[in-house]
């Protein structure tokens, strides 16, 4: 019953549902000898189930983590997290503001290194848009509540996108004399951030987080069923991929 119950339930709920309804109208279309409308609506439904599958969703993510490191021995004297979005005015017990799942995974990661290492952490990250609270503001009152000083706390708020990231996060270790700063961002957005890092000119020591896709991962029968875990890592592998190539020429 508990297995059965696991095949079932993907096909409840999006997108397994949705290939399913696909595959239900592409049959009903090929019944009335409608067989272009069937065609496509049969391979939209293939096309949705491939990319909603873990090992198609990691073979993506993969080709962007591959040769990542973790420094177990990490020395540096500034830490500069990279924001990644947060619900700018979801309710909490100690404000508005949470953030996002990149953004709390990164978060951690900080300040787990600044515990370990004693250094300041640079929050980098503002708003894109002209509502709510920054992405480092937010942040920066979670760390807060995580214990950490706000005398070791440094509010980065302008930047809009990686490439302004880079670009203040400099700023910011010219002006506080920070030599040897860490990098703190997910494992898939490593090389995008590396590549504006260097386009400014600041040497940093990459530490990814979250990395998702490591050699020989096992998947057995249930990575064949479609979920929106997979296709939510596909969309992000996606995203990466063309802000690559955006970042690629123009910068």
């Amino acid at each position: 019953m508990f297995m059965l119950k696991k095949l079932i339930a993907p096909f409840l709920l999006p997108p397994g549902f949705v290939i399913l309804l696909l595959i239900a109208i592409g049959g009903w279309l090929r019944f009335r000898k409608k067989h272009a409308p069937s065609l496509c609506a049969l391979a939209t439904a293939a096309i949705l189930w491939i990319i909603s599958i873990t090992p198609v969703a990691d073979l993506l993510m993969g080709t962007l983590e591959s040769d990542l490191v973790i420094p177990q021995h990490a020395d540096g004297d500034v830490i500069l997290m990279l924001g990644g979005g947060v619900y700018d005015k979801s309710p909490d017990f100690s404000g508005t503001g949470a953030p996002g799942p990149g953004t709390m995974e990164r978060m951690v990661t900080a300040a787990r290194l600044h515990l370990r290492l004693g250094v300041p952490i640079v929050i980098s990250g503002g708003k894109v848009y002209k509502t709510g609270d920054s992405v480092a503001k937010v942040t920066h009152r979670f760390l807060m509540d995580l214990g950490i000083p706000p005398s070791e706390l440094i509010i980065e708020e302008r930047s809009r996108d990686t490439f302004e990231n880079a670009l203040y996060c400099k700023a910011i270790c010219e002006k506080n004399g920070f030599s040897r700063p860490l990098l703190v961002t997910s494992g898939y957005h490593i090389k995008r951030a590396l590549l504006c890092f260097k386009k400014v000119g600041l040497d940093v020591r990459p530490f990814p987080c979250a990395i998702t896709t490591w050699p020989h991962k096992d998947y057995g029968w249930q990575g064949i069923l479609p979920s929106a875990g997979a296709l939510q890592t596909t969309a992000e592998a996606l995203h990466e991929r063309w802000g690559l190539l955006y970042y690629s020429l123009r910068y």
